[in-house]
């Protein structure tokens, strides 16, 4: 009998133990269940959707770190999941568009090597990627740092009138597959959604991005007269025959490259709209730049010894914003060099061209012209 109770003693113990211990697994679980939701639930001051975060990242355990800056306008977090993917999310008022260099508007790559392409479906916006990041040595396995950047037009009477939000995922999921990429643009679309809500904006928002173009590589060169995007309808001439271009697709940034045969790059043409035009003027009138664009100067002819030409135009969303620099260096402005009437007088008419076809896609007013 005694051997018995002993017995009956060591498995009511036990029982005691599994039942303790599931019990502490259980709450356990719903506590970091719960610590996990809150945070993403208080993440970017709660401009995020939770459900798409979890989709998108995937459903490790949760860290986000927050950073403010009301003065800026700005509404900044880092979500980490352990063991899947992250994001870097920012929401900015338009209105403080120039105030703070750190957190400058997103217009492609680290030294632009790949043009960022359109999202297009109704969205204002551009989608780009940086070189792969390797995060193990010893792992076949790339992750992908990709950034959506969204602008929304508020369309309330109200305090805020425009917002930008950029998010840059990382995902072990390869932009070569086209069917990765719509997911690296859903966090982006979800919060712009909430943003929108939550600053009583009411901006007129795109559809679900179910596809995407991959950047266009600095070697993706072709025929000028073959250019159907950016670089449409600008004619060969001065030693410039190749184009470098994305598609429009209503992006708030567009960018040409035109080249010789030698594939050497000649001149660059950028056409911003909105808060990126008004950024431009911002930094220009920060750093008191002599011959650059300014609100004020409509329009401007490059000539020997300066770095840009430029060309305005108006639109529902402010002032846009057209330039031409010549990527190879050559103003003018050194002894013994030279450009030409006949150079001059091309990238008038190239710029021209560019910016009144831009303008065009965009619902805009005909460029000034000089």
């Amino acid at each position: 009998m005694a051997v018995r109770r002993i017995v009956l003693r060591v498995v009511a113990t036990l029982a005691a133990v599994a039942v303790a211990v599931a019990g502490f697994l259980f709450v356990h679980g719903d506590f970091q269940r719960w610590k996990d939701e809150s945070a993403l639930d208080s993440a970017c001051d709660g401009l995020l959707d939770r459900d798409v975060v979890r989709d998108v990242l995937g459903p490790g355990a949760v860290d986000v770190e927050n950073t403010e800056r009301t003065d800026m306008g700005l509404v900044r977090c880092e979500v980490q999941i352990d063991g899947g993917g992250s994001a870097d999310i920012r929401v900015l008022d338009t209105a403080h568009v120039g105030e703070d260099r750190l957190d400058s508007l997103y217009t492609g790559s680290p030294g632009e090597k790949a043009l960022s392409v359109p999202v297009g479906q109704g969205w204002t916006g551009l989608f780009g990627a940086r070189p792969k990041h390797v995060v193990d040595p010893f792992s076949t396995n790339e992750a992908e740092d990709v950034t959506v950047s969204l602008v929304l037009g508020c369309a309330e009477a109200g305090r805020t009138k425009g917002l930008s939000v950029t998010v840059e995922t990382r995902l072990d999921k390869t932009l070569d597959d086209p069917a990765n990429r719509p997911e690296f643009a859903r966090i982006a679309t979800s919060t712009a959604a909430k943003a929108s809500t939550a600053r009583r904006c009411g901006a007129r928002l795109g559809q679900p991005v179910r596809s995407l173009g991959l950047p266009v590589n600095e070697t993706e060169y072709r025929p000028l007269g073959t250019a159907g995007g950016t670089c449409s309808g600008i004619n060969a001439g001065q030693g410039v025959s190749v184009a470098i271009e994305t598609e429009r697709g209503g992006a708030p940034y567009e960018m040409c490259r035109l080249a010789g045969t030698d594939l050497g790059m000649r001149y660059v043409l950028v056409a911003r709209f909105g808060p990126y035009a008004q950024e431009e003027f911002a930094d220009n009138e920060e750093y008191d730049g002599e011959d650059v664009p300014s609100p004020d100067t409509p329009a401007h002819d490059r000539r020997p010894g300066d770095g840009t030409g430029w060309t305005t135009a108006k639109c529902s969303d402010g002032q846009a914003l057209f330039t031409l620099e010549a990527a190879d260096g050559r103003d003018g402005d050194e002894p013994g060099e030279t450009v030409s009437s006949s150079e001059l007088a091309y990238e008038r008419a190239a710029l021209r061209t560019f910016a009144e076809r831009s303008a065009k896609a965009h619902g805009c007013s005909a460029p000034v012209r000089s």
